[in-house]
């Protein structure tokens, strides 16, 4: 039996944030339930906050290649530790990008169901994806892992 070079992570992590915003926006649709009345000021500040998280997460994702590592969890070896860009300041900046895109699709659809769910949606995240990583990470890569995990983050 062969060990396994992958996190085991079942779900691809980008749909642990577009099932809950599916949802609310269903629900919004039959029970509308707006952050406020300021839609202007909501699709700005969401679009800001969108955007930042695309920048992270393309960042993210640009470092990755550049290292010749996968940005998939499942199935798929890690063959670097990257600890730059992004990285040096959270260990998880693509999910972080993923979380400050959700808030601002949540801001911009002016839906507070989506906001409500956003916990819910970063823990999963947190839980079901990021400690199978850690924990596969620090099998793979042993202590210049657990020392960039002792100086950088989880989150921010």
């Amino acid at each position: 039996m062969t060990k396994r070079d992958h996190a085991g992570v079942l779900i691809p992590p980008p749909l642990l944030y577009l099932i809950p915003i599916a949802i609310a926006m269903l629900l919004h649709s039959r029970r509308p339930w707006p952050i406020a009345d300021a839609w202007l000021a909501l699709t700005l500040w969401g679009a800001v906050v969108f955007a930042t998280g695309v920048a992270i997460g393309a960042t993210s994702v640009f470092n990755f290649r550049k290292a010749n590592t996968t940005i998939l969890p499942m199935g798929r070896p890690t063959t670097a530790i990257v600890a730059h860009g992004p990285y040096r300041f959270t260990r998880n900046p693509m999910y972080l990008g993923m979380a400050c895109g959700y808030l601002g699709i949540s801001l911009m659809l002016n839906n507070l169901w989506a906001l409500l769910f956003m916990p819910l949606a970063v823990a999963v995240i947190d839980w079901f994806v990021i400690r199978r990583e850690e924990r596969y990470l620090a099998g793979k890569f042993g202590e210049p892992y657990r020392e960039y995990c002792s100086r950088v983050r989880r989150w921010i």
